[in-house]
């Protein structure tokens, strides 16, 4: 019978914490959850350090591929290589090669797409322009304007770019 009795003084002494055990411990999980959804209020924001090469090398998710990419001002639109478009869902045929585009090493021929989902940090977007070319002609995935002209703001300063959602 004293066994009894001493549980239930010690669940009496304790019933006064539980709602704020409840609140904090729930509350906590719910914004960790949100912040990993993307929906937390305010800005998103992400920082990217420039590499020893002086690049700005980003850790991308397109369609909830991890890719890493190249940031480029001077591309209008985000390029991929097709072998990468291919491994995130994108398929296209020959046929959808007929758009020149300039490079360095001369014209070549890209093909028009759309990107469902691009996840950099916090920062979510969703249906983003975006070229395919033949693995020849691109060495690696560029995050052109068409992504960055869909963030609030970015800015460079002290060799970290900052992207603002």
């Amino acid at each position: 019978m004293s066994r009894f009795v001493v549980i239930f003084l010690v669940c009496a002494a304790l019933a006064p914490l539980v709602p704020y055990l409840v609140e904090h411990r729930l509350g906590a999980m719910s914004k960790d959850e949100t912040a990993e959804a993307g929906t937390e209020p305010g800005p998103r924001i992400h920082r990217i350090s420039r590499n020893r090469q002086g690049h700005f090398v980003v850790d991308a998710y397109l369609n909830g591929h991890a890719v890493d990419m190249l940031v480029d001002t001077g591309a209008t639109l985000t390029a991929l290589p097709e072998s990468l478009a291919e491994d995130i869902g994108v398929y296209l045929t020959a046929s959808d090669f007929k758009y020149p585009v300039r490079t360095a090493n001369g014209t070549v021929y890209a093909a028009k797409t759309l990107i469902d989902r691009v996840r950099i940090g916090s920062i979510r977007l969703t249906g983003i322009d975006a070229m395919v070319l033949k693995d020849a002609s691109l060495g690696e995935p560029l995050l052109g304007m068409s992504v960055l002209n869909e963030l609030e703001r970015f800015d460079m300063s002290g060799g970290t770019l900052v992207l603002v959602q």
